[in-house]
């Protein structure tokens, strides 16, 4: 665990007017490495009248991790427990709608798309993990004893001649997924709802590192969409 110091900012304005905003930062690093992780976040809500509002929440988070776990490997001597610095930066939208057509007719939407890349550099092996001393708790690959295979998107270790040679994938990742859902609420007697619902995700993933948000962006939406369409209908029985 990191010793660490950490600072915030938080802003906003009168949530019960008609237009609001808010905006909050954080940022956090660590004492005896370079660790840190900052995020900021704005959230806007419009509410055009008592049957319409919209609302919109965006956010990006960075986090560099010295000693993130990266895999367990079978050396053939014992397992080695592999870390690396993880670079990671997360995007995240979120947008909701609602509409009341009457009191008794309801729509309502939500989606979200979310975006993670992440790389990991200066792998090590894990030594004395509760070593008092930060540099005593791994032992850091030099380039003489880590080789990185491109045709099989994996990593080589030799620990020495005659010592222990071992391999595990490479663990840099991009990960992109769209969530959503369309409600309509229709209480056509008192006590009777039928429910409409459509709901579409996508999810792709891919071994590799992606920095750029807009490539990021773009391959999301190429992802094949799952659609789920749902329908609830309730009738009550009066005695």
């Amino acid at each position: 665990m990191h010793d660490f110091w950490s600072a915030s900012l938080n802003l906003g304005t009168d949530t019960s007017r008609r237009t609001s905003f808010s905006i909050n930062g954080d940022h956090s690093r660590a004492i005896d490495d370079s660790s840190r992780y900052s995020s900021i976040k704005g959230l806007a809500r419009l509410r055009f009248s008592n049957r319409f509002s919209l609302s919109s929440e965006t956010s990006y988070e960075t986090l560099a991790n010295n000693l993130q776990y990266v895999a367990t490997a079978d050396s053939g001597a014992g397992a080695r427990w592999l870390l690396g610095r993880l670079e990671q930066d997360t995007w995240s939208f979120t947008f909701r709608a609602n509409l009341s057509i009457t009191p008794d007719l309801t729509i309502q939407y939500y989606g979200s798309p979310f975006i993670s890349a992440g790389r990991y550099k200066d792998l090590k092996r894990a030594t004395d993990t509760l070593a008092q001393r930060y540099r005593d708790r791994f032992h850091a690959f030099s380039p003489d004893e880590i080789t990185f295979q491109p045709d099989s998107n994996s990593y080589i270790v030799s620990e020495g001649a005659g010592a222990a040679l071992y391999s595990f994938s490479n663990p840099d990742f991009s990960f992109r997924q769209f969530r959503s859902n369309l409600v309509v609420r229709w209480e056509y007697r008192p006590g009777s709802t039928l429910y409409v619902v459509w709901s579409q995700g996508r999810t792709g993933f891919e071994p590799h590192w992606d920095s750029a948000f807009s490539s990021n962006w773009s391959a999301l939406w190429r992802e094949r969409p799952d659609n789920v369409f749902l329908v609830k209908l309730s009738y009550w029985f009066s005695p």
